[in-house]
This record gives structure tokens, C-alpha cells and sequence, in this order.
């Protein structure tokens, strides 16, 4: 019975380690867009231990291992403070007298900031653009049964909007080519100026934000690019020009020799007759009349003996 009961056991095991790993490669898998990372954050907040958390206060949230690289907090006021003082939590400034919808209590405001690899992970950028600042995304919720959060809508207006503040990541030789950009969870990318200490402003309660540069390694191969299509215009504009100069050199050539044709048909006038079928040219008259030289010293015929 031991002998039968022992391979038995070390299959069991076997079975058992395989299904962990593929259940954690699964959980590590499932995350496959920005919305899935931010409910499964929103879920580890609802876990914790809300009874012991102060409002007003900040606290980090625990998230699991493969999660390590990106930081979570969660805050919870009450919407008579947050309509009096607004929210100044994590680097992201709400401004006061917002009015939530559908009306809350209390509201939870829950922060996230993607480390170097989970921003490029999860965030996707052209080519000729890098991060310069990690990632830093918020969400509200209605914070009445801590079980169950449920996203809230802000009045947000134009001239008072939301700022996420990005001044200890914005270096010097960078400012002029620093831009703010709104990451959406279908993969829109919205680029636009930063205000003043390089804060990004928007009117969007919830979202993602970061500091992006354009790559100077790109800007060399455009250089490149545009200077090879001036050589080959220049080159091609040169050939032009110079095949134009040897045609109309030929043409004034021929008609040269045209005209000096036609003058040389003027000055002698030769006519024509036919042989056969063949048409001969023939001078109709002859200039110099043929004659003898020293005619006088010829003897008479009467002195021929």
C-alpha cells in the first residue's frame, strides 16, 4: 500500500505546483489593458482595512509582487471638505466647489504612479517620444460602501481644471521640448503644453498623465532625409538645364546652316534638266567666254605655202 500511495502523492504535487504557476501566469497575463489595472487596484483598496483609516489621511495600498513597480494610495474625504478645500493629494491639485454625479458622502480618490518599466509596459508612445516622468493616473469614487466603489463624475471647468504637478522630473536641457500627454485607456494619446513648474492641466476627473520628450536622435535622420532629397533635386534640376543648353545649341546650329544654304542658292543660280527620269542640275549660261590668247601672232592663211 506505501509503494502505491507514495507515487500517488508525488503526482498530486506535481499537479498541484503546475496549477499555482499557471494560475500565477494567468493573474500576471489577465492585466492586458490599463482599465483591468485600475479595477484590480480599486479592488486591493476595498480590501484594506478601511475601518482604521483616518479621513483625510493618505494610504499606500498593497499590491501584489508582479504589481511591485507601480505605487498605489487611496485617500477618502468627505464631500462637504472636498467642496470647501477640494484635494491637493500625490501631486494632483482638484479645485474647490467641484460637484460630484451622482452625489457621495464621502469620496474616495485613488492614486497611481507607473515606475520606468510598468509606464512603458502599459503605455504605449511613438517612436520619436520617450517618458521623461513616470506615469501618475487618479480615479474617483463613491466611498459610501467601501465594499463597492463606483466611479464619480466631477465638474470640472475650463477655467479652473484639475493640475498634476511634474516640476522634480522636468530637467533643464529638456524644458523646451517637454510636452504634457493624456494617456487614454483605448490607446488615444493627447499631447499639449505644460503650464507654469511644468504641470499638466486637464478637465478629465479620471486618467492618466506624464511628461514626454522628443528624441533628438530622430531630428539627424530627418536632417539627412531632407538634405539627400535637395542633392537629388539639385542633381535632377542640373541634368535638365543641361540637356535644355545642347538642344537649343543643335537647333541654332541647323538653323544656321539652313540659312547659309538658302544664301548660297541665291548668289548661283543653277536650272535643272532631266535625263530619263532624273532630274541633273545644269548652268544655263557660262560666265567667261572662251577665246584665244595672242591671236595676233598666229600666221594668215595666205601665207601658208
Amino acid at each position: 500500500m506505501g509503494s502505491r500511495i507514495t507515487p500517488n502523492l508525488g503526482l498530486i504535487v506535481i499537479v498541484f505546483i503546475f496549477c499555482v504557476i499557471s494560475n500565477l501566469q494567468s493573474m500576471v497575463h489577465c492585466i492586458n489593458n490599463v482599465q483591468d489595472l485600475d479595477d484590480l487596484i480599486r479592488s486591493y483598496a476595498s480590501r484594506g482595512n478601511t475601518r482604521r483609516r483616518h479621513t483625510g489621511s493618505l494610504y499606500a495600498i498593497s499590491l501584489p509582487s508582479n504589481l511591485s513597480d507601480i505605487k498605489a494610495s487611496v485617500v477618502t474625504v468627505r464631500n462637504s471638505m472636498f467642496w470647501r478645500k477640494g484635494a491637493n493629494f500625490s501631486g494632483i491639485y482638484i479645485p474647490t466647489k467641484v460637484k460630484t454625479t451622482p452625489y457621495a458622502k464621502r469620496i474616495a480618490f485613488v492614486y497611481e504612479s507607473f515606475g520606468n518599466y510598468s509606464s512603458s509596459v502599459y503605455f504605449r508612445l511613438a517612436d520619436n517620444y520617450s517618458f521623461v516622468s513616470p506615469v501618475i493616473g487618479f480615479t474617483v469614487y463613491d466611498a459610501t460602501n467601501t465594499n463597492d466603489l463606483k466611479k464619480l463624475n466631477l465638474s470640472i471647468e475650463r477655467d479652473n481644471p484639475i493640475l498634476i504637478r511634474f516640476d522634480s522630473y522636468a530637467s533643464s536641457s529638456d524644458r523646451r521640448r517637454i510636452k504634457c500627454i493624456g494617456l487614454g485607456d483605448n490607446g488615444s494619446l493627447n499631447f499639449s503644453n505644460t503650464t507654469r513648474n511644468y504641470e499638466c492641466a486637464t478637465t478629465n476627473y479620471n486618467g492618466h498623465y506624464a511628461l514626454v520628450v522628443l528624441n533628438q536622435k530622430h531630428k539627424p535622420e530627418l536632417v539627412r532625409r531632407k538634405s539627400w532629397w535637395f542633392v537629388l533635386t539639385a542633381i535632377g534640376v542640373s541634368v535638365i538645364v543641361v540637356v535644355v543648353i545642347v538642344v537649343v545649341v543643335k537647333l541654332v546650329r541647323k538653323k544656321r546652316l539652313r540659312e547659309m544654304e538658302r544664301e548660297s542658292e541665291k548668289s548661283e543660280m543653277i536650272g535643272n534638266i532631266w535625263i530619263g527620269r532624273s532630274r541633273m542640275p545644269a548652268a544655263t549660261m557660262v560666265r567667261t567666254q572662251p577665246s584665244l590668247e595672242y591671236h595676233e601672232d598666229l600666221p594668215s592663211s595666205s601665207n601658208i605655202p
